[in-house]
């Protein structure tokens, strides 16, 4: 017996209500009165529906209170829903009065229940879709086999199609959240997936916080095109957000679809920590490949013994600092204008980092420490505050 949510339900009797200026109320397969205009009825027994159920009348107009228990004058209808009977419709009042309104609310309500059902059953697919997605890119190579194929052809997914992998990331510039710009974010997510499923043989799907697209074979630099079009439509369209995109690197066959994501989640992660947030590929990243690997309390020493006499905000400071001047190939001039202040400001900032942990970030020998304590810090500076106490250096 079909269902459907009691909210939904309320919304259809208030609706109903207020065209015809009548009470109504609506009666599960049990007859148990489910929404009302009347909320000291719901919830409450209708006999005259039961009736209507089990004896499948088509029509029930009840004379005076009580006629049948639970029951008040009125006139009462099957709701259908695909040729199944899913309920009663009923309008409260004296029945030679109300029974005009009887086909009506009738019709009223199977439209508005058929189209619940619609959007449920597509919720529904929505959802057995995105399950069979996410379980095929994290699927290992042996178990991406007939059976798994066959359930995507029953879903219209063709799973043995070359393509790539691209994971996208939409973060507000700011970092406070709003129901607005959470409104923009919702739209931007949007707006990608219409990019991506407009492209043949494409697929585009939700995983955790992310947004996959995996798209037919295309050599980088068309990939690169495409990610950066995506990117430059949201952020055009929505200036308080940005588009961060990471592109996997090709792999021997679909059966190394797993192998494809964790590439494109690394890319991702190294554009969320660029300051331009510029699209990247997995084939041009370096240090965060590793990185996953190194637990987080190592990380954390690590950071700590670079900066070490540093108070936490200090640290937070000089890695931003940092982060700049390396994003600008130690350039101090380009660095320093994105970081809205004097060039002399900045030689003399990166000269105090010197002076204080012993090491020069503008040396070769020893950019390579710093260069991995930024990237470390993006990991667990959530965890610093936290751990001050507990981790020695």
């Amino acid at each position: 017996m079909m269902t459907f949510p009691r909210e939904s339900c309320m919304q259809i009797v208030h609706e109903i209500s207020k065209i015809i200026g009548e009470k109504v109320n609506m009666m599960d397969s049990q007859g148990i009165i489910i929404a009302s205009t009347d909320p000291e009825r719901i919830g409450t027994f209708h006999g005259g529906a039961k009736q209507i159920l089990d004896e499948k009348l088509t029509s029930l107009a009840i004379r005076f209170d009580e006629e049948f228990p639970g029951t008040r004058q009125g006139i009462n209808l099957p709701v259908e829903v695909h040729g199944e009977i899913v309920g009663v419709i009923g309008v409260t009042g004296p029945p030679d009065s109300v029974a005009k309104f009887g086909e009506i609310i009738k019709k009223m309500t199977e439209i508005l229940l058929l189209d619940l059902s619609m959007h449920e059953e597509s919720s529904m697919e929505e959802r057995i879709r995105s399950r069979f997605l996410n379980d095929w890119i994290h699927a290992r190579a042996e178990d991406i086999d007939r059976r798994m194929a066959s359930e995507g052809q029953q879903l219209n997914i063709d799973i043995m199609i070359p393509r790539r992998v691209l994971m996208v990331s939409i973060i507000p510039k700011d970092e406070s959240l709003s129901a607005s710009l959470q409104r923009s974010i919702d739209e931007a997510e949007s707006a990608v997936m219409r990019y991506i499923h407009a492209t043949k043989n494409a697929i585009g799907f939700k995983s955790g916080s992310f947004l996959v697209g995996c798209v037919p074979i295309l050599e980088d630099l068309p990939l690169m095109l495409f990610a950066k079009t995506v990117k430059s439509q949201v952020e055009s369209r929505q200036p308080s957000l940005y588009c961060c995109v990471g592109i996997d690197m090709r792999v021997p066959s679909m059966l190394f679809i797993s192998t494809a994501f964790q590439r494109a989640r690394k890319a991702l992660r190294t554009c969320l920590r660029s300051p331009n947030k510029d699209v990247r590929f997995y084939d041009s990243i370096n240090m965060e490949i590793f990185s996953s690997e190194i637990s987080d309390s190592i990380k954390l020493e690590y950071i700590r013994r670079i900066f070490k006499g540093y108070s936490d905000e200090e640290i937070g400071r000089n890695v931003s600092l940092l982060n700049t001047y390396y994003a600008c190939e130690g350039s101090i001039s380009l660095a320093a204008e994105r970081l809205y202040i004097h060039k002399n400001t900045l030689q003399y900032r990166l000269k105090q980092i010197q002076e204080r942990t012993g090491y020069d970030p503008r040396s070769i020998r020893f950019s390579s420490l710093f260069y991995n304590a930024v990237h470390f810090y993006a990991d667990v500076h959530g965890l610093m505050e936290k751990s001050e106490d507990t981790v020695t250096v």
